[in-house]
């Protein structure tokens, strides 16, 4: 959901312990049988590598792109879709995950940057980027200063003013996630059904694990990335400019029918549905039309995809439909 930037600050407050370690990947299961790719890190700057995950594969490359909270990690069930036409590479943005976390370097602009010298590094001249949520401010910024770099881009879930979208949030704000219980903090696998819960989709393991710290028991005692380096990149966002975008683009919405498409941990039941279901009718549904019209009248070359009813991980809740739109458009003319 683009409204959910981070669950963690929830996770803070309900744990009790401070230190711990990430928990083992373990052996024989479905996210180990999966995770196929090689992990990297390339020196953007001076004390600042970024971890990225290739994931093999022929073709032209492709670079994803993780939203504000998560990592490549993200990437490792749907990555493998893409490799038999691409050659994939998922990156973690400076902050997050196995990436350095400097104190500055979060505005969008360096952001945009650290994609260059990552490009640079791994001797890619020019690639197509698929990115999601708040890496379509990334994208854009990106296709804007570097043309010649880039070859197609794809959004996934990820082309919308964030800076209006804020201000919307300050005038209209909306019902907040529940804190995590108890029994939801017990174990490794009732924190991933919460955290499925709250977000409509089920990360992968390795994203977890990438993203939260956890005791032996595998209950969550805290986050890998502290709260103040997603709140430098919300301050430095930026307004989209996508005069300057010269690839071709493929916008992939997920398009809120109801209050629980929204807020997915909403049912008719809840007693913020009647509530959260009048703001998407009257405030925030306007708004990504609007977004999405934007985007198609300004984009040269745009193309739109609205997924009714889908979850703001297009990639994770429809991953066979979202896979196949990407490739058709990446393999276009």
């Amino acid at each position: 959901m683009k409204r959910l930037l981070i669950i963690a600050p929830l996770v803070l407050a309900a744990c009790s312990e401070s230190t711990s370690s990430p928990l083992p990947l373990p052996s024989g299961s479905l996210a180990a049988r999966i995770h196929v790719s090689v992990e990297g890190f390339v020196d953007v700057s001076a004390g600042v590598r970024l971890e990225y995950l290739d994931f093999g594969g022929t073709g032209d490359p492709v670079i994803l792109l993780a939203g504000l909270g998560n990592t490549a990690h993200v990437f490792d069930d749907f990555a493998p879709r893409l490799t038999a036409h691409f050659h994939v590479i998922a990156l973690t943005r400076r902050g997050f995950g196995a990436s350095s976390q400097p104190a500055s370097g979060y505005d969008t602009h360096s952001l945009a940057e650290d994609i260059r010298v990552v490009l640079d590094s791994l001797h890619l001249a020019r690639a197509s980027l698929v990115g999601h949520s708040l890496a379509g401010d990334e994208m854009t910024h990106f296709a804007g200063s570097h043309p010649e770099r880039v070859a197609k881009l794809v959004y996934l879930d990820a082309a919308y003013d964030r800076v209006a979208l804020g201000e919307l949030l300050a005038a209209n704000p909306v019902p907040a996630p529940p804190e995590p219980t108890a029994a939801d903090l017990a174990s490794f696998r009732a924190f991933s059904r919460y955290v499925a819960r709250v977000r409509g989709a089920r990360l992968p393991d390795s994203e977890l694990r990438a993203s939260y710290l956890f005791a032996p028991n595998g209950s969550p005692v805290g986050i890998v990335s502290p709260p103040e380096v997603t709140l430098a990149i919300l301050q430095g966002e930026e307004h989209p400019n996508y005069a300057d975008v010269r690839a071709p683009a493929l916008g992939i919405f997920a398009v809120a029918t109801n209050a629980g498409d929204f807020s997915p941990w909403l049912t008719p039941a809840s007693a913020d549905w009647d509530t959260t279901q009048a703001l998407l009718s009257t405030v925030f549904g306007p708004f990504d039309a609007a977004q999405r019209a934007r985007f198609a009248a300004e984009v040269t070359g745009s193309r739109v995809l609205a997924l009714e009813g889908a979850n703001h991980y297009v990639f994770i809740s429809d991953p066979g439909r979202v896979a196949k739109a990407v490739l058709d458009f990446l393999q276009s003319p």
